[in-house]
């Protein structure tokens, strides 16, 4: 049975008057779409005023100045839209759904105007964005028409409404968009999942149950490939009553330490023989490749994409070389299990790191365990609001050892921990692999990125 939650209708019925609730990018697509289909009744709901709002729509705002008082007039709307990061228990859409209103989102439409068929959704915690734009790499050398979005790149919205005949839509979906789906793809894949956005969501077990919604509606017909060796990702599959093909160390989609193999297909993928840097990158080829199949690409096609497939800005991308010290922006990197990976992925060289960002309350005990279980680390530059806690989980691990290495120091920013690092590893790899995300020093991930690069170019 799917997870108990609140549904949205297969086929929404976008009744007049329509709220949208929430008015970041999501949900000013949203209220384009909506505008350009020649609807005029469209309410704005978001704490903060609009800077920018598209003729036709207004907003809410009443000058009530309590947590809840920019929702109030939202139970008289007759459809509502949730973006992407607004709860869906808030009392105030339970008093609108009481009131027999039709809450969607931008996914639920998208799904409603393309059809499952045509979709493919991968979700996770980690590699969303590199499977993603690895199986759009694929199906393009394959000559399989498809476009790609979601939490990636462009809105699924958008793209659902110029969407060609017989074109396939890739979405990436984070926890936050699956909450209230209730159609499944075709298609799906669920990568390593662990915990993550835990300031949103109440517990790891929320995440998981809302992540489940991708798959909860497939039927017997449709095909999920999931990370076999996270025990999120197998909790999650096992929601699904589609015909499973797990990839991992004991699976026919066979993972060992250098490759990706289908044992069944009779081919493999070499990690070497690719362009992209970490073990954990494996898991984003077999999904990527299985999924690629299961659309109708040959093996070829998923060797030869692999194998030219650049990876993704601000995904442990190489940056430059500098006088023995090589530099690698892993800015993308906002969850401990990111930053694991990119720590093992360069253990050939001496290793100089900076984490730290603002807080999500993830648990880094895992990640200062393998940080101090990794002989090539010298240095650790801890910078933002987890700082603090960073470094009690690194002294707990037992750091600095007694030989004082690694060592470890708090920074006010990125330019004091570049410099920091670079007296302490003169040759070797200097990494940013926050394992937090940006906001309070930078407005997203990418503008953290932009900036390490900036600062590493000018050296």
């Amino acid at each position: 049975m799917p997870p108990s939650a609140t549904l949205e209708s297969a086929q929404p019925a976008l009744t007049e008057p329509i709220g949208i609730l929430g008015y970041g990018v999501e949900g000013a697509s949203t209220c384009r779409y909506l505008l350009e289909r020649g609807f005029t009744d469209i309410t704005v709901f978001d704490r903060n005023p609009p800077k920018e709002l598209d003729p036709g729509a207004h907003y809410a705002g009443n000058g009530d100045d309590s947590p809840t008082g920019y929702l109030r007039g939202l139970e008289s709307m007759r459809t509502v839209f949730r973006s992407a990061g607004v709860r869906p228990d808030l009392p105030h859409l339970a008093e609108f759904l009481a009131g027999g209103g039709t809450l969607t989102s931008q996914t639920g439409l998208a799904f409603s105007l393309v059809g499952t068929d045509r979709i493919i959704g991968v979700t996770g915690t980690v590699g969303k964005g590199t499977c993603c734009s690895l199986l759009d790499a694929i199906l393009r050398e394959a000559g399989i028409p498809a476009r790609l979005g979601g939490n990636i790149g462009v809105p699924a919205l958008e793209l659902a409404g110029a969407l060609a005949a017989g074109e396939k839509l890739i979405l990436e979906l984070s926890s936050f968009q699956l909450s209230t789906l209730s159609q499944s793809p075709h298609l799906a894949a669920v990568l390593r999942t662990t915990s993550e956005h835990l300031d949103w969501h109440h517990d790891r077990e929320e995440y998981w149950l809302h992540k489940s919604r991708l798959v909860s509606f497939q039927s017997p017909s449709d095909a999920l490939a999931f990370c076999a060796n996270a025990e999120g990702s197998a909790w999650i599959a096992a929601h699904s009553p589609a015909r499973k093909l797990p990839f991992g160390a004991e699976s026919e989609i066979r993972i060992d330490a250098d490759s990706v193999a289908w044992t069944k297909r009779g081919f493999r993928v070499p990690l070497a023989a690719t362009r992209l840097t970490g073990a954990f990158n494996l898991e984003n080829i077999a999904a990527a490749g299985t999924l690629a199949l299961e659309a109708g690409a040959e093996p070829r096609h998923v060797v030869s994409a692999a194998m030219t497939f650049n990876g993704l800005e601000h995904r442990l991308e190489f940056v430059r070389e500098r006088a023995g010290l090589s530099f690698y922006n892993d800015s993308y990197a906002t969850r401990p299990e990111a930053a694991i990976g990119a720590v093992r992925a360069l253990s050939n060289r001496p290793l100089g790191l900076i984490l730290g960002g603002s807080e999500k309350h993830a648990d880094f005990s895992e990640l200062a365990a393998v940080v101090a279980a990794s002989p090539h680390l010298r240095a650790v530059a801890l910078i933002g609001q987890t700082a603090g806690r960073l470094e009690a989980s690194l002294r707990g691990a037992g750091l600095p050892h007694r030989d004082g290495s690694p060592a470890l120091e708090t920074c006010a920013g990125l330019e004091e921990a570049v410099a920091f690092l670079m007296e302490r590893v003169p040759r070797g790899s200097l990494l940013l692999s926050p394992a937090c995300a940006s906001f309070g020093l930078f407005e997203n991930y990418k503008e953290r990125g932009k900036a390490f690069k900036k600062l590493v170019a000018g050296l």
